[in-house]
């Protein structure tokens, strides 16, 4: 049986982390409808510009901005967390990204955890790239550099492809790592698009419509690769927010529960080690008592 003392120190101690639990869960839920917000307006936009995209594509069957044969090697991009306390949401990704990769390929990581969850695994000399953004006020325009960084890779080194692996928020508790081509396209890309935009009710326009590209469909496909993969990597780390702060709600929810738990398991043992130190001074003054009337 623990003293009382210690007993106490135990409760006041998991009381205190309750409170910084229960605080952090607050300002998760405070983010996450911010993000939600912020992931409504981008997938809208990317249903309506990937719609565009999809239909230069489809026209245009052979193009080499677009479309690699040479090399055997993938460029991969991880997007995870910057900073921990989010549950398995960092594992889960690069899980993913493990069951994926190949030795040959190559890794540019978005968030210091899974730079640190893939060196802890070996694959430091497949990381060659990292990039850590600002967990308030994304913007846009800090996809930009990264872009470029994709496309000299992608011309540069032979690589076969260019995949984004992030995590895809299905509802408040569940979300799943998942990746998609962004070089070559691949249609896939635009029927995933198309379902994550109603998912979110977002309303997309018809994609049947007939556009008019000037000066003609290969030049414009060429120029607006760059939009194209900003525009995907910015609504992909848009999502992964949204899902790393579900993550850490639900996370610190069930910490703060079971901090709880804990304290009524002690409070328990306290006022039982309490009741027998009680029962034992009592007995102890009947013993003398008796002893000095004998």
């Amino acid at each position: 049986m623990q003293s009382l003392d210690r007993i106490k120190r135990r409760i006041r101690s998991i009381q205190t982390t309750s409170k910084i639990t229960g605080a952090m869960k607050l300002v998760a839920t405070a983010k996450m409808k911010r993000l939600m917000n912020q992931f409504k307006i981008v997938s809208g936009f990317c249903g309506d510009f990937y719609g565009i995209i999809e239909n230069l594509a489809k026209t245009i069957q052979q193009n080499k901005s677009i479309k690699k044969t040479d090399g055997n090697k993938t460029l991969w991009i991880l997007i995870g967390s910057s900073i921990g306390l989010c549950g398995a949401f960092n594992i889960n990704v690069c899980k993913y990204l493990l069951s994926k990769i190949k030795s040959q390929d190559k890794v540019i990581v978005v968030g210091r955890r899974g730079t640190s969850y893939l060196k802890s695994r070996g694959y430091m000399s497949n990381i060659i790239g990292t990039v850590d953004f600002s967990d308030n006020n994304l913007d846009y325009l800090e996809m930009l550099p990264l872009c470029e960084e994709i496309i000299t890779h992608f011309n540069d080194e032979n690589f076969t492809a260019v995949n984004l692996v992030y995590t895809k928020f299905v509802n408040s508790l569940t979300f799943n790592p998942l990746h998609i081509q962004l070089l070559p396209f691949d249609s896939s890309l635009f029927k995933h698009l198309e379902d994550q935009a109603k998912i979110i009710h977002v309303d997309l326009d018809d994609k049947n419509r007939e556009i008019e590209y000037e000066p003609n469909k290969t030049e414009i496909l060429k120029n607006i690769i760059p939009t194209f993969i900003a525009a995907s990597l910015f609504a992909a780390v848009c999502e992964s927010r949204l899902c790393e702060n579900g993550s850490r709600r639900n996370a610190m929810e069930t910490a703060t529960d079971n901090a709880k738990e804990l304290i009524d398991e002690l409070t328990l043992e306290f006022n039982d080690a309490r009741q027998q130190n009680i029962t034992q001074e009592i007995n102890e003054i009947v013993a003398g008592a008796d002893g000095s009337n004998g």
